[in-house]
């Protein structure tokens, strides 16, 4: 992740999603924002993190949230919304 960009919640949120798979339509209905928010948080999680993929993006967010990382933290309810992760 570049120095000082920490992800916010609600792109953590998103984040969770495209890792389990989701579609951005699917994405912006449950968090009942449009599309295009959808993707503004996506083109600020890419720049963040510096990838230029969903793949590469869920795969970040997969490596960074195991617990001997210590990055993330999170529970292991199934609902993005319902993690606890540390914002800097």
């Amino acid at each position: 992740m570049k120095s000082g960009n920490a992800l916010t919640k609600q792109e953590l949120v998103v984040l969770e999603y495209v890792a389990k798979g989701w579609r951005n339509a699917q994405i912006a209905r449950e968090l009942t924002v449009s599309v295009r928010t959808v993707e503004t948080h996506l083109t600020n999680i890419f720049s963040k993190l510096d990838v230029s993929s969903r793949t590469e993006a869920a795969l970040r967010f997969m490596s960074e949230e195991q617990p001997s990382n210590g990055n993330l933290r999170r529970n292991h309810d199934d609902t993005p919304g319902a993690s606890s992760y540390p914002l800097n």
